[in-house]
């Protein structure tokens, strides 16, 4: 406005030769440093002023007049803009002021100013001529909008300079021009680097601001919550952590008001992550008792989306799972109890330091689960360049550590620890060779008083009992694998004795019969050290430790598992106690498992003989994955490229010698272009170049690194509060039996091979707490009989049961019912008083298949379905690793998780308690080559099954694959069973009970004869498992759906995005039509709907009713569905549904919506389809569209017709009800995730399969991207299949549906009545029917041409 006179020859003012309407006119003013907002309203001669003033001391000062707008040159700049717009300015004195002021803080009025200006400008003023009401939100959010509005408008505007830049306006003044060093940096997108740098500050700064974070009233959207997803009924909440106190007792500290702990426990119901906060100093410690645990948990029920998307009629065509427990492990009883410990009285805990941590001004609570409305992307003409999104969820969340954070054991010499460790469990009468239940010997009372009383023993004769070795020979002949061997496939897959005629009855595999014994001197036993854990907030060593100079590749998190070691955290405070004076009161903490804290590796401590990991810790970053709930541990390269430029190489240039500075990378983009390869290429997959820091030049570092984060204030507070997690794996041979004599024993071993390490300072339990593994292994002297030792399972439960330990997990090796290994964690309270955290046993021969990462990458279950060469392969290099251990002798091992002091204990008394537990005989020892060959032989076995069955090609391939490979995993491993249709078979075969009844599990009933080979379990793969199968399974499926049951065939971030974010067209189209479950989100009833209007639901229920009634029942493989609900009715729309309901179906891929960020659609997308919601009108027509005289269309339009009910309801409504029933009808078809791709007619048949149209608001994609259209030939014509009824009879039966009338009321009608109303029908439509011609004379013809064309003619229907 100052620069009036050069402006009035800007031909992009207006001029008078247009008029400008009246309107009111807002601008921006800034006087000194304040940002101030003017509104014009001419034609009610008023100015309204806002934010003129920024606190009230400042209101009215030496007798300036709020009133007077003299002062900023108001009257000027009230004629300037009239005149600019050709309007009268009128009497200046009669305008009225009107100002509006609020508190500001000096610093965000620009910001302020410019929101609260757009907010009026676009809600306007109201008709009295006031201003609407003003939002002032944190000025974080506004600079954020800010900038993605100017920084795209500065690259929209130097694109247009450079255009007309070859023709200068004469307007253009010669300071205007810009330098040529900023167009530059706009065209090379140094700008562009800028713009995102500035973004990043403003988002983390955001994310962290209790202002930002504050939800909007007005914003109501539904989120989705993963709170819910472990219950409330359990006592160990979702990290795996079990309850420290009793029920009743409290745990909030005495100290605060009872109205905060209500409080704090409203947000901790809210808030199912932070679960089993407490504060740890207010648990009174109590005596622990000889409760046992005798009998399993009862499961809970499973639930998989699958089933959820299916409506009731497609669900009763299926198997249901009466017992999930019996697809489960049975557990055995723990007879003898744990030693009782006293209450502990000493002391427990570090004292507290609030110097520790930063524990004030953090995040608060109410900050973990308030909706993140930040947006990410900043639009640039050329596209949108997008911020990373770790920005939002990878910042201080408001964690943070004390001293005793790393201590799992109380600060006490350890208590008890030698017993519990390897305790008898067993009682006398024990008998180690009797493995086979008395369900199999038969060895039980038929009396009623029980076995106490003599009676008659049950006479067992369908089951033969067989040693290893008799099962071996009873399958000698091993043909090739192509061939067929019915005695090996009775034996090692079915379970079954065979003989020359047949088979036999079910046999009980007995591996006692093939026992070796030995005694207490003839097993070595051997002790060692193998693996250390140490964490601490100050890292300290002897030698030198290297550091990484960029971040480490990885694709896994370092501790990618739970290693059974905890971290205490502070979690963040409410906003109630941030907001009180005084200082923090909640001291509440959580026990996260150390795997759960987002970590990377920074440096690593290497020798000749071993190399340590060093991990640091990020607790504050602790937080869940938006969507699936999980915890998120592995940190982006972003995030950590900030902490290695900002924090690390900085601290490191501070803290070494000025003659080393040749040598250091100063900044991550010199590391990274010193680290090329050869050829250019940045970075690689081996680990980084490091740099050796001593242990003084590291603790400088550690201390500058805390400055760094420090000064860095909120834009670096997410790395505060560090730590570090030294980690030592796979040591055992430098520690095993202090290297055969040369040194005392494995802990001067350890201390002899790792001098680096200083372990006074790690054995200090102030610095830190350092875990230790110590393993006992026991192997026998056989050196003629090798020999392969196994637990006995019920043995080794009442080992841990008489420890004090937890259920823990149970591995059955190779499916065996009674052997195998076990490992779990000690009670807490009496682990904290041992110090003893941990007890893993297992079986040496594992060592014999074990890779190096100890990784199972056996191959999928997709691969088996194909019979694909790498599961051929894998098959073979089984078969021929256990073949060459045959030779060997392997032993079985015992772990102890243990702090430091213990292990000493441990170490100075283990071998006689070792060679006491010998004594119970928990081991079962059996010749290597009967062991190895019962392996080799079942690997055999399901391969030669699974080659039989993919040559069948049975309708559920998919099912017995997921059966048979799950059978090939635990040959050797444990596999965790994630796939549901897995366990659902395992229920279904009762596999606890075969477990127990053979001891080892088959399937007994697999019959290669029969058309699905297995009849216990599902009969047809559903869409979910042909997703799992791979792209072309659904084809596979449907031509063995369509030669064993008669049925017509069809043609035929990796979890969130199968085919990555930007498939092409062509690739989308094929996955829908192939694996619709892949690309397609499962549905879920969503809760907006909970409060449909009645009228909707029942319009959608007989829609859903008459769509199916339509249908012939040669279409059907499952029942014709009859929803009675809203919920039920969408169900029958999802893809599981139909595919579970119709024998043959087709999906299509809908193109609507599937633009990207800039509104295009790349590649050659075909017609545009119609949105779901659009297709609402097609079913649901309104009253006035033309009557369809189609057949299949015509029947609906009348009389018993949803649509004709429709429109019956329509007619008695006014137009605001009208238009509220056909507003709720959309909001339902755009939840529906498929429909049929009706048109002229209601169902649309190609190549004889059902179409159905696919929702695109169910896609896992962003948008489709670009690539080459390949054009596919022309489908061959094929004869068509009736898939609909005749009008006459789809007529009856829908007056036989008893469809719902306007009053809600169902319309009931006898035969009679219905018979004599199509009869009705009949006689007037042949009664009113033109009378044709009378026939022109014709040649005689040997049988007449004319019968039955009437029928056909009203039964016919045209095929698309």
């Amino acid at each position: 406005m100052k620069d009036w006179s050069a402006s009035e020859g800007t031909p992009f003012l207006a001029s008078e030769r247009h008029h400008v309407p009246v309107v009111p006119v807002g601008f921006n003013f800034i006087i000194l440093i304040t940002s101030s907002q003017v509104i014009f309203d001419y034609q009610r001669r008023t100015a309204h002023i806002l934010g003129r003033h920024i606190s009230d001391s400042v209101m009215d000062v030496d007798g300036v007049d709020s009133q007077d707008w003299n002062d900023w040159d108001g009257p000027q700049y009230w004629r300037r803009i009239a005149s600019l717009h050709g309007w009268s300015t009128g009497d200046i004195t009669d305008v009225s002021m009107i100002t509006k002021d609020w508190t500001q803080n000096g610093v965000d009025h620009g910001p302020i100013a410019c929101s609260v200006l757009e907010q009026c400008l676009t809600s306007g003023l109201d008709e009295h001529g006031n201003l609407p009401v003003v939002e002032v939100q944190c000025s974080h959010i506004l600079r954020i909008m800010m900038l993605r509005i100017i920084a795209g408008r500065i690259k929209l505007s130097c694109s247009d300079y450079l255009i007309l830049l070859d023709s200068p306006q004469d307007y253009w003044q010669e300071d205007d021009v810009p330098d040529e060093d900023v167009i530059s940096a706009i065209q090379n997108g140094r700008h562009q680097a800028e713009c995102l740098e500035l973004m990043r500050k403003l988002t983390i700064v955001s994310t962290t601001c209790s202002t930002c974070r504050r939800p909007i009233p007005h914003q109501g959207e539904e989120r989705p919550s993963h709170n819910d997803d472990n219950g409330d009924a359990n006592a160990v909440d979702q990290d795996g952590v079990d309850a420290e106190w009793s029920e009743g007792e409290d745990t909030l500290a005495t100290s605060l008001p009872v109205a905060r702990k209500v409080h704090l426990a409203k947000l901790f119901k809210a808030n199912k992550q932070l679960a089993g906060s407490r504060n740890r100093n207010s648990i009174v410690p109590r005596s622990v008792g000889t409760h046992l645990e005798l009998q399993p948990e009862i499961l809970p029920d499973v639930h998989h989306t699958g089933d959820l998307q299916r409506s009731t009629s497609a669900s009763a065509s299926r198997r249901r799972v009466k017992n999930w427990n019996l697809g489960s492990d049975k557990r055995f009883p723990r007879p003898i109890a744990p030693l009782p410990l006293a209450a502990y009285s000493g002391r427990r805990w570090l004292q507290d330091d609030r110097t520790f941590d930063e524990y004030e001004g953090g995040p608060t609570i109410e900050m973990l689960t308030t909706p993140r409305d930040i947006i990410t992307t900043t639009t640039f003409q050329t596209g949108g360049i997008q911020l990373s999104t770790a920005w939002i969820d990878w910042v201080d969340h408001g964690y943070r550590i004390t001293p005793s954070s790393f201590h799992i054991f109380y600060q006490c010499d350890p208590i008890a620890t030698m017993d519990h460790i390897m305790p008898i469990g067993t009682t006398d009468s024990y008998d180690p060779s009797n493995q086979v239940p008395d369900r199999v010997t038969g060895a039980y009372s038929l009396a009623r008083l029980g076995p106490a009383q003599e009676g008659q023993h049950a006479h067992i004769t369908d089951v033969e009992i067989l040693s290893a070795s008799e099962l071996i020979d009873s399958a000698q002949h091993d043909p090739p694998l192509h061939e067929e061997c019915r005695f090996g496939h009775n034996a090692f897959v079915r379970g079954h004795t065979s003989h020359r005629y047949g088979d036999g009855p079910a046999l009980y595999v007995d591996l006692e019969q093939d026992a070796v014994k030995f005694s207490e001197d003839e097993i070595k036993i051997s002790v060692d050290i193998d693996s250390i854990i140490w964490a601490t907030r100050v890292f300290r060593c002897k030698g030198s430790v290297g550091i990484y100079i960029t971040p480490p590749f990885q694709t896994k998190p370092g501790i990618f598992k739970h290693n059974h070691t905890y971290v205490d955290i502070v979690i963040p405070q409410s906003e109630e106690d941030a907001s009180t004076p005084g200082g923090r009161t909640e001291w509440l903490s959580k026990r996260f498992p150390m795997s759960a804290i987002p970590h990377a590796c920074i440096g690593r401590i290497s020798s000749a003989s071993s190399t340590l990991n060093l991990y640091i810790a990020f607790p504050r970053m602790i937080h869940k994955h938006p969507l699936n709930g999980r915890r998120i541990t592995l940190i982006p390269k972003e995030v950590l490229d900030i902490f290695w430029d900002r924090v690390l190489l900085p601290s490191i240039g501070c803290s070494t010698d000025v003659s080393w500075a040749p040598y250091l990378k100063h900044t991550l983009h010199e590391a990274r272009y010193k680290a090329r390869g050869a050829d250019g290429r940045k970075g690689g997959w081996g680990p980084p170049k490091t740099i050796p820091l001593s242990d003084d030049d590291f603790r400088d570092v550690q201390e500058y690194m805390e400055a760094y984060v420090h000064n860095g204030e909120g834009e670096l507070s997410m790395y505060g509060s560090f730590f570090f997690i030294l980690e030592g794996k796979g040591i055992k041979l430098l520690t095993k039996d202090g290297q055969r004599g040369r040194f005392s024993g494995p802990e001067e071993a350890l201390r002899r091979n790792l001098p680096d390490l200083d372990w006074p300072y790690m054995m200090n339990r102030r610095h830190g707490e350092l875990l230790v593994d110590v393993g006992i292994s026991f192997t026998p002297h056989s050196p003629e009989v090798p020999v392969v030792g196994v637990w006995r399972l019920d043995a080794l439960e009442a080992s841990f049961g008489a420890g004090g330990y937890k259920r823990g997990e149970m591995h059955h090796h190779n499916t065996l019912s009674r052997y195998g290994a076990l490992q779990a964690e000690m009670q807490q309270e009496r682990s904290q008083q041992t110090h003893i955290a941990f007890r893993s046993t297992y079986n040496l021969y594992y060592e014999s298949i074990r890779t190096n990462n100890n990784q199972v990458n056996f191959a999928s279950d997709s691969d088996a379905y194909k019979l694909s060469p790498s599961y051929m392969a894998e098959c073979f290099e089984i078969m021929k690793v256990v073949e060459g251990c045959k030779e060997k002798t392997y032993g079985v091992r015992d772990e102890y998780r243990v702090s430091g002091h213990a292990a000493r204990i441990i170490l100075d008394n283990i071998e006689d308690k070792a060679i006491e537990y010998l004594r119970s005989d928990p081991i079962l020892w059996i010749p290597s080559n009967i062991w190895f060959e019962l392996i080799r032989r079942r690997v055999r076995e399901i391969q030669r099954t699974q080659i039989t069955i993919v040559k069948k090609n049975p309708p559920n391939l998919g099912i017995l694959t997921g059966l048979l490979n799950h059978m090939l995993r635990s040959t050797t491993t444990t596999p965790i069973i994630y796939e549901f249709h897995v366990r659902e078979s395992l229920a279904l075969l009762e596999y606890r009970n075969v477990l127990e009844t053979a001891g080892m599990f088959f399937l007994q009933d697999f019959d290669l004869a029969s058309n699905t080979c297995l009849e216990e379990v599902q009969q047809i793969d559903d869409v979910n498992v042909l997703a799992l199968m791979g792209v072309n399974a659904k084809a596979q499926r449907d031509r063995a759906v369509g030669r064993s049951d008669g049925w017509r065939s069809t043609e035929s971030e990796v979890e969130d995005y199968p085919l990555g974010r930007t498939p092409t067209w062509t690739r989308l189209k094929a996955a829908i039509a192939s694996s619709p479950a892949m690309i397609m989100r499962p549905w879920t009833w969503s809760t907006r709907l909970s409060n449909t209007e009645l009228s909707i639901g029942r319009l959608i229920v007989m829609f859903t009713r008459h769509m199916w009634l339509m249908l012939t029942n040669d279409v059907f493989k499952g029942i014709r569905p009859f929803p009675n609900s809203l919920q039920e009715a969408m169900k029958c729309w999802t893809i599981t549904s139909i595919d579970d309901t119709l024998a043959s179906v087709r999906f299509e891929a809908c193109n609507f919506g599937l633009h990207d960020r800039t509104g295009v659609t790349p590649g050659r997308m075909g017609p545009k389809s119609k949105a779901f919601v659009d297709r609402c009108s097609l079913f649901f027509p309104d009253p006035d569209t033309p009557h369809r005289d189609n057949d299949q269309w015509s029947t609906l339009w009348e009389e018993d017709g949803y649509i004709a009910e429709f429109h019956r309801m329509m007619k008695m409504m006014n137009e605001d009800q009208q238009e509220l029933l056909k507003q709720g009808l959309c909001q339902v078809f755009s939840d529906l995730h498929c429909l049929p791709v009706s048109g002229a007619r209601v169902w649309v048949q190609r190549n004889d399969a059902i179409v159905f149209a696919t929702n695109p608001a169910f896609y896992r994609i962003d948008s489709v991207g670009k690539g080459s259209e390949s054009q596919k030939r022309a489908p061959r014509a094929r004869r068509t299949v009736k898939v609909t009824k005749g009008k006459r009879i789809f007529a009856a039966d829908l007056m036989d549906s008893q469809p719902f009338d306007t009053d809600g009321n169902l319309r009931r009608k006898t035969e009679r009545q219905k018979r004599r109303e199509i009869h009705k029908k009949m006689t007037m439509a042949k009664r009113n029917k033109r009378a044709p011609p009378p026939p022109r004379s014709r040649k005689s013809r040997p049988f007449p041409i004319n019968i039955g064309d009437t029928a056909q003619r009203d039964e016919a229907m045209d095929v698309d």
